[in-house]
């Protein structure tokens, strides 16, 4: 049953060679089904099919895995961008994009490419995955992500070496939006991205496309009212000293954020200035505003500087869906369970996630709500009867790839 709707799905949604549906079908409808760990071995089981097919899909296939994730976010992203609402009461924008990075442990102890990341949560040796995700209409989409490459790895393509803001920058002055969601106006588009994306050419790239952002930055980034701006002598300060000594002109106020679904409410206070960061010509909006329980401050800029400091915490808030994309993705849809040492084959595995994620999201099954209620569902689905193991061994055999007739 489980295998028939995705069948019937995929075969829909995808351009899949004939050679290749069965065992794609078969990939997809593993790591959509509820599991301790989605492996090629796990995937053979539930299947029938060959475990070494889905070892060559994985290691020959990276640019169809790439294909096959474009054409979903595009069929999504279209459909979510019709008759699309605001995205924040008071505010302009209807389309969301968000970056993010996370951390890929390493799959395997000789895995290539690997390097050791810090997010501030200790070391790991793995991979890190910057995404570029759209919300629109309550919808996450995650776009192909960029791959961090290390300058041995270029060096042995013949590539040049680029850090991850290099490689965001590049990104955002090629996307072409339109492909994903249709017409648009530049009006409607914002970026968000936390603090490890407070730099100036990143945020250059962004007004140069015409879009705005709304970005955390960090206390240490140089900041200047629009008062001290117009003087010959500006005085820079950093973004916490400023609002320091802008207290009288920036009173505090409380703003309410409605979470979890609207079921709760939570407040806090927020500052906000119009002024400049250096490195950026246009007038923001910059916002001191105190995290849950009073515990620290975080600073945030705007490129609308007329927006109220409430607009500003509010859009910045839907962030937290891209965090959520990344949680269900290692959890629910095995992206730490590749189980391989090329990095090639990693990278068609975390674009098959990404397409597993995407197609269970679209999926209305009755009685089931959330991601992991559709996941157990298909594994309801997925259980087979003892002559149906048995069809599957012989299926599995004759799948086998490299193996005798």
């Amino acid at each position: 049953m489980a295998l028939t709707i995705i069948t019937t799905l995929v075969s829909s949604l995808l351009p899949i060679p004939k050679n290749l549906q069965s065992v794609v079908v078969g990939y997809l409808l593993s790591l959509m089904t509820e599991a301790p760990k989605h492996t090629q071995q796990f995937a053979a089981s539930i299947s029938g099919i060959s475990q070494s097919q889905f070892s060559k899909l994985l290691s020959t296939h990276k640019a169809f895995a790439v294909l096959c994730l474009k054409n979903l976010a595009t069929f999504y992203a279209k459909a979510a961008a019709k008759n699309r609402p605001f995205l924040v009461n008071g505010a302009p924008w209807s389309i969301a994009i968000i970056i993010d990075a996370t951390l890929h442990p390493r799959s395997s102890l000789h895995v290539h490419n690997a390097q050791r990341f810090n997010h501030g949560q200790g070391f790991i040796v793995g991979h890190q995955w910057t995404n570029i995700v759209l919300y629109i209409n309550g919808q996450t989409i995650p776009l192909p992500p960029i791959a961090y490459l290390t300058r041995n790895e270029c060096q042995c393509r013949g590539m040049e070496y680029k850090t991850e803001h290099e490689h965001i920058e590049a990104y955002l002055k090629t996307l072409n939006l339109a492909s994903y969601v249709g017409s648009y106006t530049d009006s409607e588009v914002v970026v968000l991205t936390d603090s490890g994306y407070d730099n100036k050419d990143i945020q250059n790239a962004i007004l140069n496309r015409g879009w705005d952002f709304v970005s955390a930055i960090k206390t240490s980034r140089s900041a200047t009212t629009k008062i001290t701006k117009l003087k010959k002598n500006i005085v820079w300060r950093r973004i916490d000293d400023l609002f320091w000594a802008s207290r009288k002109q920036a009173p505090w106020t409380t703003v309410c954020l409605k979470t979890d679904g609207g079921k709760k409410r939570r407040k806090f206070r927020a500052r906000k200035l119009e002024g400049f960061i250096k490195g950026v010509s246009r007038k923001l909006a910059l916002v001191c505003s105190e995290k849950s329980k009073g515990k620290g401050r975080r600073y945030f800029a705007c490129s609308r500087s007329k927006l109220s400091e409430g607009v500003i915490s509010k859009t910045y808030s839907l962030r937290w869906s891209v965090e959520l994309f990344h949680r269900a993705s290692k959890s629910q849809f095995g992206l730490c369970d590749a189980g391989v040492e090329d990095f090639e084959s990693l990278t068609s595995h975390v674009h098959w996630v990404y397409c597993a994620y995407l197609l269970m999201n679209g999926l209305k099954i009755d009685g089931a709500s959330s991601l992991l209620d559709k996941q157990r569902r298909f594994r309801e689905l997925a259980t087979k009867a003892p002559w149906e193991k048995r069809l599957h061994e012989i299926i599995k055999s004759k799948t086998q790839y490299g193996g005798r007739e």
